[in-house]
């Protein structure tokens, strides 16, 4: 935690949600290096995208791109990086790694390189500037932004993602499998589709002053929107002190339905496929439950939605939703924490009982 800490709006957190369109035009512009790593992997049978926490996310998210961008031909798999080091995958020579970590610093996800390194395998880091001595000596180290201020990440996942759609979009031309209908070049848009999101704030707003008063938040989606709402979750969690849980759209049919309520609010996120349908189903269900409920949509998916608030976003390829998708919902954290009284910086390390209890432990 800083030495300094902000007392009220705008907190540090607010700053680094701000900055992330000027940040992901600073990784678009600096793809030469990622793509000279992308052009290694390439060569590699194996491709293995590791992360913890919100990199777990983000690793998730790539492993979702890698399937989208070349039809389902190019398999690849993400793996949370303590489960790995304890439960490992016997890498060689043949595998390529690739870890996200923003501090260089994560005790498992650092270890997870080590052992691939000391298999042979290629090794790729993903990570903030200035970050920690553990990802030295990787085949290739990308840095994305400065380090965070705020307990609860947001700029450095953005550009994280930025980072791996330019990686995987060269993988996947480099192995002449990239699917009709993709290409690399929707990426320059990314800034500008942020941009766009981010003027969604005053409806954010009073979304956030309806939600506050709730116990509990569930978010759904498919696709990179499953990571998606697993992100906004754990950002919630980090930042509100509130229950909250990402899941699969069919998933929260099969269990997390029968233990909601009124209590609870529901944000269904809508890319316009045919999960869709489903989606709708399910708001309208939450309906007879009495849930509050809210969707995230683009234009042309804004349509029969049973939802108290819809926030829409621009209209983009489903693969792009893991962008605009996700700065609604970095915006209803920040000021869903502000409806609460709380500060979001500080993940309650300011709390002399939290503080104590991280002594116990470390990332």
């Amino acid at each position: 935690m800083p030495a300094e800490m902000r007392k009220t709006h705008p907190y540090y957190v607010y700053d680094a949600i701000q900055a992330q369109p000027e940040l992901t035009e600073k990784i678009l512009q600096k793809s030469d290096t990622i793509e000279r790593a992308a052009d290694a992997i390439a060569e590699k049978e194996r491709i293995t995208f590791v992360g913890i926490g919100t990199s777990l996310h983000a690793a998730r998210v790539a492993e979702s791109w890698m399937r989208e961008f070349s039809a389902g031909r190019l398999w690849a798999h993400c793996e949370q990086s303590f489960e790995l080091v304890h439960h490992p995958i016997a890498f060689t020579s043949k595998d390529a790694v690739v870890v996200i970590t923003h501090t260089g610093t994560t005790t498992a996800s650092v270890e997870a390189l080590r052992m691939a390194r000391a298999a042979g395998a290629l090794t790729v880091a993903i990570t903030g500037e200035m970050s920690g001595e553990g990802v030295r000596g990787t085949d290739f180290q990308i840095e994305t932004c400065e380090q965070e201020v705020a307990f609860a990440y947001t700029k450095s996942y953005t550009t994280a993602l930025a980072a791996l759609a330019i990686l995987i979009a060269r993988i996947v031309e480099r192995r002449k499998l990239l699917s009709d209908g993709h290409s690399h070049k929707e990426l320059a848009e990314v800034p500008r589709l942020i941009r766009e999101a981010l003027k969604l704030e005053p409806q954010v707003r009073e979304l956030a002053k309806r939600m506050a008063p709730q116990a509990r938040i569930e978010i759904f989606g498919t696709g990179v929107g499953w990571a998606t709402a697993s992100e906004a979750a754990l950002k919630i969690k980090e930042a509100c002190y509130i229950a909250a849980e990402g899941f699969e759209t069919e998933e929260i049919l099969h269990g997390p339905f029968s233990e909601t309520d009124s209590r609870a609010t529901l944000i269904g996120l809508f890319t316009g496929r045919e999960t869709d349908a489903r989606a709708r189903q399910i708001l309208r269900a939450a309906g007879e439950l009495k849930m509050l409920r809210a969707a995230i949509a683009s234009p042309s998916a804004n349509h029969d939605i049973s939802a108290e608030h819809i926030l829409v976003v621009p209209e983009v390829a489903e693969w792009l939703t893991a962008f605009v998708h996700l700065v609604p919902l970095q915006l209803l954290t920040y000021f869903l924490a502000l409806e609460r009284g709380l500060n979001p910086d500080t993940g309650r390390q300011d709390q002399p009982a939290h503080a104590a209890a991280s002594k116990h432990y470390k990332y």
